[in-house]
C-alpha cells in the first residue's frame, strides 16, 4: 500500500475525522500479519481499485508497502491515528484482513501501544471473543464515517470452490473423518473458540484455540501421529466482513510436519492464499484438499 509512505508517530495529534470527497474506486486495507493482505491487495488492484493500507509495526509484512498506492505504518492499538491516516489517504471503504493474534492482548511483546480510544473500547467488552472484538472495531470505524466491506464479496476470487482442490480426492476413511470434523467445527464456532479441528479415525485430536490453525495441526501430529484429517469452516454466525477462514502454503507445511493426510475447507467461505503454490505443495506431498458445503462434507458426489 504505497508509493508515498509516511510513518505516522503515535505521538502525532490526530486530525479531524471529517468525511472527504473520494473516488468510489479507492479502498483501504487494515492489514495484519500473514500473506492475506498481499493477496487481497492483488485482487483488489485487479478489480480496478486504488489500494491503500494501514499496517502495524512488527506485524504487517513490510514488503506490502511496495505493492500499493499509499501506506501508513502505525503501532498496533493507535485507533485515532489509524482513523486520521485513513482520512489522509482519502479512504472511505475498508477491508480488515490479515492476522492480529489475540495473544497480543495478554503479551504485546512491544508491538501493542493502545491509545485512549483503544483502552476505552477494550474496557467496554464483556469478553474478548474474536467476533466481539472485530465487531467492536468495526462499530468504532463506522462511527468515524468509514464503511467496513464484506470480505466474501470483495475477495470472491479467493474463495474455495466445492470439490477436489489438490492432488487427489479424499478416501472413504478421510470422508468419514470429515463428517466428524464438520460437526465438531460447527460446535466450536458456535462457542466462539476457533475455526479448525483435527480428526483421526473418528476421534478429535485437537481443536483450534488462541494459538491458530498451523499450531493446532502440529499439536495434533504430536498427539495422534500421522494420518489425521484437518477440517476448517466459518462460524454459522460468521460476520463476513472479517475473519473468514483462510488457508495457504503454511497450512500445507503444517500438515506435512504433522503427517496429516487430508484437508477439508468450507467452500464459498474459506479464502485460499497463494492457491497455485498451495496446490503444488499439496500435490507434491500427496495431500487431499477438499471443498465442502456445510450440509454435507461429501458433496459433490464423486464419480
Amino acid at each position: 500500500m504505497q508509493k508515498s509512505v509516511r510513518l505516522a508517530s503515535a505521538k502525532e495529534a490526530p486530525r479531524e475525522n471529517a468525511p472527504h470527497e473520494t473516488s468510489s474506486r479507492t479502498i483501504g486495507l487494515i492489514a495484519g500479519a500473514g500473506r492475506l493482505p498481499t493477496e487481497a491487495a492483488r485482487v483488489l488492484a485487479g478489480r480496478g481499485y486504488t489500494v491503500c493500507i494501514v499496517g502495524f509495526r512488527g506485524l504487517t509484512d513490510p514488503d506490502l508497502e511496495k505493492t500499493v498506492e499509499q501506506a501508513r505504518i502505525l503501532p498496533l492499538g493507535q485507533m485515532e491515528a489509524m482513523a486520521s491516516a485513513l482520512n489522509e489517504m482519502d479512504v472511505r471503504e475498508l477491508l480488515m484482513v490479515g492476522k492480529v493474534p489475540k495473544s497480543l492482548l495478554f503479551d504485546g511483546g512491544g508491538i501493542v501501544d493502545p491509545d485512549a480510544e483503544a483502552l476505552r473500547m477494550l474496557s467496554g467488552q464483556p469478553e474478548f471473543g474474536d467476533e466481539n472484538l472485530m465487531q467492536a472495531i468495526a462499530r468504532w470505524l463506522e462511527g468515524r464515517g468509514f464503511s467496513v466491506c464484506d470480505q466474501s464479496k470483495e475477495l470472491a476470487p479467493l474463495l474455495a470452490p466445492v470439490g477436489d482442490l489438490a492432488a487427489r480426492a479424499p478416501s472413504d476413511l478421510e470422508f468419514a473423518d470429515f463428517e466428524v470434523g464438520r460437526a465438531a467445527v460447527r460446535a466450536l464456532g458456535l462457542a466462539g473458540i476457533g475455526q479448525c479441528v483435527v480428526v483421526k479415525q473418528g476421534s478429535v485430536l485437537a481443536v483450534e484455540a488462541i494459538e491458530g490453525t498451523d499450531a493446532t495441526i502440529r499439536r495434533a501430529g504430536k498427539l495422534g501421529g500421522p494420518g489425521a484429517t484437518v477440517i476448517k469452516a466459518a462460524r454459522l454466525t460468521q460476520d463476513r466482513r472479517f475473519d473468514l477462514p483462510a488457508i495457504g502454503v503454511s497450512t500445507i507445511e503444517a500438515m506435512i510436519d504433522a503427517g496429516a493426510s487430508a484437508l477439508a475447507i468450507e467452500a464459498d467461505s474459506t479464502l485460499m492464499i497463494d492457491r497455485q503454490e498451495m496446490a503444488r505443495a499439496a500435490k507434491q506431498a500427496n495431500l487431499s484438499v477438499w471443498g465442502f458445503m456445510q450440509d454435507s462434507a461429501r458433496e459433490p458426489r464423486r464419480t
